[in-house]
């Protein structure tokens, strides 16, 4: 017969989906390589915010005549701060 009257072949009927149930040892973690640590890299805007904060309080409300040089102490703190994190200032 044809397509349009149907197939007078016999119907196969779709094999069942096995599902297995998600468990440690069956997922695509098992498959990294865990030997490996991921780089825990800091963003400069999340360390030393403390050191910053007196920093920039300093320098905005200090009453000298040169606030960079009445500041001098804690933006020495700050950058050796930031230099314990890898950053060069």
């Amino acid at each position: 017969m044809s397509w349009f009257f149907g197939s007078s072949s016999p119907k196969v009927e779709a094999t069942p989906v096995v599902s297995q149930p998600s468990r440690p040892d069956n997922l695509a973690s098992s498959l990294k390589d865990t030997d490996s640590k991921p780089a825990q890299k800091v963003k400069p805007c999340c360390v030393c915010t403390e050191e910053k904060s007196k920093r920039d309080e300093c320098m905005l409300f200090s009453r000298a005549d040169d606030p960079q040089e009445d500041c001098k102490g804690m933006v020495v703190r700050y950058k050796e701060c930031m230099a314990g994190y890898g950053f060069k200032i």
